[in-house]
């Protein structure tokens, strides 16, 4: 019986996560039972390094079991997955710093059908994913130099082609952590020697991937956009609609975290076909099978550029993919792996909108106002509030975490963005400046 058919099976009933279950995942497993018509168990990997990771979510319903182990040992991870090798079903992870461990142990589950080692490095490494992206198509990514030292004599030889601004990245971090816009030479060798000085202990603290190390790229002009996109075991290609995001630095606050997201995205047909075109020649590039791919694009004057892609679901787009058009993406996420085709209604139910607060200023959070004025806007689906008083605002380039999440939803999409507005408003979050560095309030796993 060939992988993409392992469905069929009776016998695999095992549904993988790796190091963490969220509740759209229980509720797409029991989804799952009443299709294939057998029950179903679930076992969440966790790394013994990562089992105090804040965004680690655990499961409370007991339909997964939690086994944890030392992913650095291959022969305890074989031991574990052993009882498996004949009864996974299907495999599974969300977060993109588990990628990593989601890849080794799919080593030892040879017989469900997941994307390669090969292809699951290149997307956890961006200087892999360029490199692949450019082969296969170099109008894909903008021009770009991979850096593991700082040398100010082999700079200019090493970006003698590249235009002003540039964007400095980590190559295996995530999120926007470390991620600068340097507008000159001199801006650009300061980030650098900067950066260098420190990113072997922000690779520490953060779980980070590969060898430390940074990329230079030329920064790309327009407006950003992701999408989510859905891989089958042989080829087969399914996208979602895309996302328009707004960065903080596209509102001239600090860093290129997420401000504001918004769906429908308002793009013509003609845009949307070329944007599906780069994201599916995105995933060819990478040899992305039997997954779900969250890509992230840019509308230039010369076309769509990938910015990066990752074979996970993308952070909030269970809630607004499901709000705008009753798209279950779990359980799309499973079905798409199983390869079954997922289930995507395109009517457009309501518009919806993904806030996040995050700090404008580092330091001692001395008081947080709003939140459940905010939590009563007619828009509101759900909401977060991240930190606490007595916590230190770090900014998101730093390793901060944001200080409020929210989704909103509405029939009417000027009164979605007037609730996003206003939930900005009512949000007020004091800071003291204690003088810390930067880099020491960077979070741990």
């Amino acid at each position: 019986m060939a992988k993409e058919d392992a469905w069929l099976d009776p016998a695999r009933n095992v549904v993988v996560s790796v190091r963490g279950v969220e509740p759209g995942l229980v509720t797409a497993v029991k989804k799952l039972e009443q299709r294939l018509g057998r029950s179903l168990i679930g076992i969440d990997l966790v790394d013994k390094k990562a089992i105090n990771n804040k965004y680690r979510i655990k499961d409370e319903t007991g339909l997964f079991k939690e086994i944890i182990c030392d992913f650095d040992d291959a022969v305890e991870l074989q031991q574990v997955l052993k009882p498996y090798i004949d009864t996974a079903l299907v495999a599974t992870c969300r977060l993109e710093e588990a990628i990593k461990d989601f890849r080794r142990a799919m080593c030892y589950l040879p017989y469900i059908s997941t994307s390669s080692e090969a292809s699951l490095t290149w997307c956890t490494q961006k200087r892999l994913m360029r490199d692949k992206m450019w082969a296969y198509d170099s109008k894909l990514v903008p021009k770009y130099k991979s850096l593991a030292s700082y040398d100010p004599t082999s700079l200019s030889t090493d970006l003698e082609d590249f235009e002003f601004p540039v964007i400095v990245k980590p190559n295996g971090l995530y999120a926007s952590m470390l991620v600068t816009r340097c507008n000159d030479r001199q801006e650009l060798e300061a980030c650098l020697e900067r950066t260098l000085e420190v990113i072997d202990e922000v690779y520490s603290q953060s779980d980070g991937t590969g060898a430390p190390s940074v990329l230079v790229e030329e920064m790309m002009q327009g407006d950003m956009y992701s999408v989510d996109a859905y891989l089958g075991p042989t080829g087969a290609f399914y996208c979602l609609p895309p996302v328009h995001v707004i960065t903080s630095h596209a509102m001239g606050l600090p860093g290129f975290a997420g401000y504001l997201s918004t769906l429908p995205s308002g793009l013509s047909e003609e845009q949307l076909a070329a944007a599906y075109e780069a994201a599916h020649a995105a995933v060819r590039a990478l040899n992305l099978r039997s997954t779900t791919a969250h890509i992230e694009m840019f509308l230039t004057e010369s076309g769509w550029k990938i910015i990066e892609l990752g074979p996970r679901i993308g952070g909030c787009r269970e809630d607004m993919y499901r709000e705008v058009y009753g798209v279950d993406h779990h359980y799309n996420d499973l079905l798409v792996r199983l390869g079954l085709e997922p289930e995507m209604p395109m009517a457009v139910l309501k518009h919806v909108a993904a806030v996040t607060v995050s700090a404008t200023e580092e330091g001692i959070i001395t008081e947080i106002d709003g939140v459940e004025e905010a939590l009563q806007l007619p828009s509101i689906v759900k909401s977060g509030l991240e930190v606490k008083v007595g916590d230190r605002a770090v900014l998101a380039g730093n390793g901060g975490e944001p200080f409020v999440e929210a989704i909103l939803s509405n029939t009417d999409p000027e009164k979605l963005l007037a609730d996003a507005a206003r939930l900005r408003e009512l949000i007020k979050v004091k800071v003291i400046d204690n003088e810390v560095s930067l880099y020491e309030t960077l979070p741990s796993t």
